[in-house]
Parts: C-alpha cells; structure tokens; sequence
C-alpha cells in the first residue's frame, strides 16, 4: 500500500499541515519537529506526491550531488573502500561551473544496496532544482522515477539513454593504455579490469584489443582480470595471477584503487617499477600524485567533466525541452617515471 502523508504525520505523531511545511521547507517548523517528520520520511520510505505540491513551478536555487556508493557504512579511504576519487574531482569541476551563478550545492553519498526501492533524501524532499548523479550504482528505476517527477538530471561517469550524461571515452582509455605499453615493448600486459558487467569495464577492454590489432601483437599477450575497484581488490587480484606463475612485464590498472592496491602488492614482493614491471594507472587523482612512483596515467580530465556537467544541468534547467546531451570528454595520456623501455 501507497504511504501517504497522513501516515507519516501519524509516524511523526504531527498533523497533516506540519509534515506538508516540512517538505516545502519552511522555517516556521521547530528544529526538532522537523528532524522528527524527516526521520518518520525516511522510516516509511515515503515519496511526496510533486505533482499535487506543484513544486516543478517553484526554484530553490540549489543542486545537488548524488554520490552513489556501496561503501555507505564505511570510511571512504578504507583500503577495502573505492576511493571517492571521482566525487572529490568532478565536485571541483561542479563548484569552478557554478562560481558566477546564484546557485547552492548539496551533496549526499548514497547506497541502495541494501534497500533497491529507496531514494536520496535531497530527491525524496525535493529540495533541489536539478541533480548530479555521480557513479555507475544506480538502477533504471531510479533513473526513471527522475524523469517522472521531471528533476533536471545529468549523470558523471556513465552513458544512458535519454539522460544528459558526461563521461570519459573508455575506449579510448584502454587504447592509449595499451599503445603506450606496446609502443615500449611489452609482450606481456595484465588489465586489471573492474567488474566483468561493467559497460565501462568492456569499453576499456575494447580500447586494449584494438590497440594489439593495430600493431600487429599476438592478443595471447593480454591477460585480463576483473575485480572490484577498491585496493584491497587490486591487491588480491594480482596475488592470484602472481600465485598461479604468471610474470607480466606491463600492468594497466582500471582505477587508482586498483592501481595503488596493485603497487602495494609488488611492494610486498620487493618487485621494482619500473626496472622490473611497468605500471600505468587510471584517472588521476591523489592516490596517483602521491605514490612513490610518479605513476604514468591515463587522465580522465574529471574536473573538465564537472564543468561540462554544470553546463548542461543549467541548460536543462532553463531549456527543459532541450536536446539529450552525450558528451565524452577524450582521455590524455600523461607520462610519469613507472613505464620503461623493453
């Protein structure tokens, strides 16, 4: 059965008016009223009906960011955690975007793994005009309960159809990863890949093959692994290829958590990079600035892609009726010290 208002006034032990000014915001609500409504919300899982509160008309001038993690209850740097990364740089971009705008910026990180039917507390309380969707753990449910509710949207990170999405060219990221490695001899490259049903994850692999095609390099010389993007996952992963006798002379990482996961483990062997094992990395990001070896990398340019992000929820804002956006901002190549000749 439908949750109404009127449950949650129940729940909240309120009357009906009192939850209905909490969720337009007001402020002649009591702190502790209002905490007590928003937790009675959030117990009940109850969706406000938009179209009978006639909040599309109205502005609050502010955005928000969605941040979507499995890592909800963990530190966000744990070495079993992804490393949020993507958040921290394309939030730069978002904020450089906004900097001569009226506009404010909210941001949740956020997990359905546990509950699939839940949704953001900024979208559940319509508290913004439009939202950043940043990250690939979302379900199309969510995506099309956003476009009933007509919520400005533009998703970072991943393609999807009839949304504004911005993005990497993924496949062009595991091309130039793999041309640099061939370009300096190597015969034996191991991709350490993020999950084997990740469009991402096939696109990169994609970029690594055509690359071995164009130059001619038996594709027996590519070894591929998927796993999670944490470090922890990096790390396992390579202990099981190390384990089993294979000695790659290349490593390409599909993120920093898995490169620097990776590292750690080679540490652990004594195995120098680059004299004994090149190593290129994904993204670029602290993880990346700070390790010990100035890493090679393939830049994903993550601010850039906060930048166009803003520009095109602002548009969608203000042009409602507008074309899709689908923009894939090209990779670069950036050299560091972890990739020799062989």
């Amino acid at each position: 059965m439908k949750v109404t208002i009127l449950d949650v006034a129940r729940e909240a032990n309120v009357s009906k008016s009192t939850v209905s000014l909490v969720l337009n915001n007001s402020k002649a609500v009591k702190l502790e009223t209002q905490y007590k409504v928003r937790e009675a919300i959030k117990k009940l899982n109850y969706t406000p009906n938009l179209a009978a509160r006639e909040l599309t008309t109205s502005r609050t001038h502010t955005l928000g960011i969605v941040f979507l993690t499995s890592n909800h209850f963990k530190k966000a740097y744990a070495f079993d955690s992804v490393a949020e990364t993507l958040l921290y740089d394309t939030s730069n971009g978002i904020y450089t975007g906004l900097k001569n705008t009226d506009y404010a910026l909210l941001t949740e990180r956020f997990s359905s793994v546990s509950n699939p039917d839940a949704l953001p507390s900024l979208i559940m309380n319509r508290r913004i005009d439009g939202v950043f969707l940043i990250g690939g753990l979302f379900t199309s449910d969510l995506i099309e309960h956003l476009r009933q509710i007509n919520l400005p949207t533009v998703i970072i990170g991943l393609q999807y159809n009839g949304t504004d999405s911005i993005f990497s060219e993924m496949e062009q990221v595991g091309y130039l990863a793999c041309k640099e490695l061939l370009e300096k001899h190597h015969k034996r490259i191991l991709f350490l890949n993020g999950p084997a049903n990740s469009s991402n994850s096939q696109k990169k692999l994609s970029g690594m093959q055509r690359a071995f095609s164009e130059y001619n390099v038996d594709p027996k010389g590519l070894y591929v692994v998927n796993s999670g993007y944490t470090g922890l996952d990096g790390y396992k992963s390579l202990k099981e290829i190390w384990e089993s006798g294979l000695r790659p002379d290349a490593i390409f990482g599909a993120s920093d958590g898995i490169t620097s996961g990776a590292m750690r483990f080679l540490f652990d062997q004594k195995v120098n990079i680059p004299e004994d094992l090149s190593l290129i990395g994904y993204e670029s990001s602290i993880l990346s600035e700070y390790s010990p070896v100035k890493l090679t990398v393939i830049d994903a340019h993550k601010e850039k892609m906060g930048e166009e992000a803003c520009r095109a929820l602002l548009k969608r804002i203000e042009k409602p009726r507008s074309n899709t956006v689908w923009l894939g901002i090209p990779p670069t190549l950036s050299h560091g010290s972890s990739v020799i000749e062989r």
